[in-house]
């Protein structure tokens, strides 16, 4: 009896295991999350597992209440998605996404970055 519990419960971890890395992931970005960079990006890339819908993202500048919404996102879902990006003074900056995976799972993350003008 106790092998049969053993066994199942070792089935049902096998299982959820394999549903959890089912789901997209970001595997990259650029810049990447904690960088420091002398300059400024003009974009911003996001390459995920799978092919994948970006639906928002948005920009702050450490220090500040706002955050602008980026409002020109790639209309197709892929692999590799590009955002361009402003124009940025020295400073820290906060990106949050949000993005849905060709298996309709919705996913968000943040990335940290550090532009020294230097």
């Amino acid at each position: 009896m106790k092998n049969k519990r053993i066994l199942a419960l070792t089935l049902l971890v096998s299982l959820l295991s394999s549903l959890a890395q089912a789901h997209t992931h970001l595997q990259k970005a650029m810049p990447a999350d904690n960088s420091i960079l002398a300059s400024p990006p003009s974009q911003l890339m996001l390459h995920f597992s799978e092919a994948t819908r970006l639906t928002a993202v948005s920009i702050q500048k450490e220090g500040t209440d706002e955050s602008t919404n980026v409002s020109t996102l790639p209309k197709e879902a892929a692999q590799a998605l590009t955002v361009p990006m402003s124009p940025m003074s020295p400073g820290k900056y906060l990106v949050k996404w949000r993005a849905i995976g060709a298996d309709n799972h919705v996913m968000s993350g943040t990335l940290h970055f550090t532009v020294t003008g230097k």
